[in-house]
């Protein structure tokens, strides 16, 4: 089988459970990563990201992202308030380009 028949995107995401910080202009906002890939991200948010800001993401592992959002998803769950799935478009690795690609490395059988 042909690695383009594999996955439907360049480049697959990856689930990811760790915590992470949004610094907006203004604000800084303590999310969930939900998945990663080497240019996108998506995360749980307790707050709405205007879709215009520009943001910056910080992930364990000393990685520092300069990321666009793309979209913005409310999520209704029982236990908790109401929480934003935000999508993010990378467009700059401030910090741990190494760590980055390990950590969106996805493995192809």
């Amino acid at each position: 089988m042909a690695e383009e028949q594999r996955f439907k995107r360049l480049y697959p995401r990856r689930q990811l459970h760790e915590p992470c910080r949004v610094s907006c202009v203004d604000r800084l906002i303590t999310g969930k990563t939900v998945d990663v890939s080497y240019n996108g991200m998506s995360m749980l948010l307790p707050a709405a990201i205007e879709l215009t800001e520009t943001a910056s993401v910080e992930i364990p592992k000393r990685i520092r992202l300069r990321v666009r959002p793309v979209y913005t998803q409310p999520v209704f769950t029982h236990a908790e308030s109401t929480q934003y799935r935000v999508g993010f478009k990378v467009q700059l690795i401030e910090q741990g380009n190494r760590e980055w690609t390990n950590l969106c490395h996805v493995v192809h059988w």
